[in-house]
């Protein structure tokens, strides 16, 4: 019976995990971790679609495959929720107040690639004989463009936020702004509300409509009907109609 191991160079590295790619019926390739710190057989989907399963040392590899196969609706149910593979950027592009520039340079292949945001640019400068729809530059751009974002985030969310606290009366302790992904805002106990730097993907209104909910938060530290109501009377009724068109947009590329 074939059995899942680790190569003994890797136990020394106190648990290090061996790793190999296996291709599974539709599914496709499947990266298989094997490690004597397992306990159980586990299983991953990142959000660029990468499977991973994770063993014990010593499992037989038709158990590993088993499981996989019972979790096979999963992977693919999963899978659907994120986002395709971005499509390449390039100019024109805008932000709010910055525009990209890709400069090609004559410089050797393997040089570093240069960002560089100025107040109304971000320049990317890489090697002429890169790719610039290539994952190597694409990286750089969508690197860039959340610098700006970040940039733009910082001058704008808080002076935002503190009007839209006046207009509603409503108060809050700190604002912060952080390159989160998984939401697109929080309000903490103490009224800490944090924003995430992809707001600046948005239109005015929908961000209007993240930084009014954050501070309904303020209030409501939940999502019940009190919460609903609240922010549906402070958005003029138009609470459920703002939701549905947020869901066109994402926090990830």
């Amino acid at each position: 019976m074939a059995l899942f191991r680790k190569k003994k160079s890797s136990a020394r590295r106190g648990g290090a995990v061996e790793t190999h790619t296996v291709e599974y019926p539709g599914i496709g390739e499947v990266k298989v971790a094997v490690s004597r710190r397992a306990r159980r057989i586990t299983l991953s989907v990142k959000a660029d679609g990468t499977v991973r399963l994770a063993v014990p040392y010593g499992v037989p590899a038709e158990r590993g495959m088993e499981f996989l196969e019972s979790k096979k609706e999963w992977v693919l149910r999963t899978r659907a929720k994120y986002p395709e593979k971005p499509a390449p950027i390039l100019p024109p592009f805008t932000t709010r107040s910055h525009t990209l520039v890709l400069l090609p340079c004559d410089v050797p292949a393997e040089s570093t690639i240069k960002i560089r945001i100025t107040a109304t640019e971000i320049i990317v400068a890489y090697p002429v004989a890169l790719d610039p729809v290539g994952e190597t530059v694409q990286k750089a751009v969508r690197k860039g463009i959340e610098e700006a974002w970040r940039a733009e985030a910082r001058e704008y969310l808080p002076v935002r936020l503190a009007l839209l606290a006046e207009r509603t009366g409503l108060r809050y302790n700190k604002v912060a702004v952080r390159n989160t992904v998984s939401k697109w805002g929080s309000c903490s106990a103490r009224n800490d509300i944090s924003l995430s730097l992809h707001l600046m993907r948005l239109p005015a209104h929908l961000i209007d409509y993240i930084l009014v909910h954050e501070l309904c938060h303020t209030v409501h530290k939940n999502h019940g009907p009190q919460f609903h109501a609240l922010l549906n009377r402070l958005t003029g009724e138009r609470h459920p109609a703002l939701r549905r068109e947020l869901r066109n947009y994402h926090t990830r590329w």
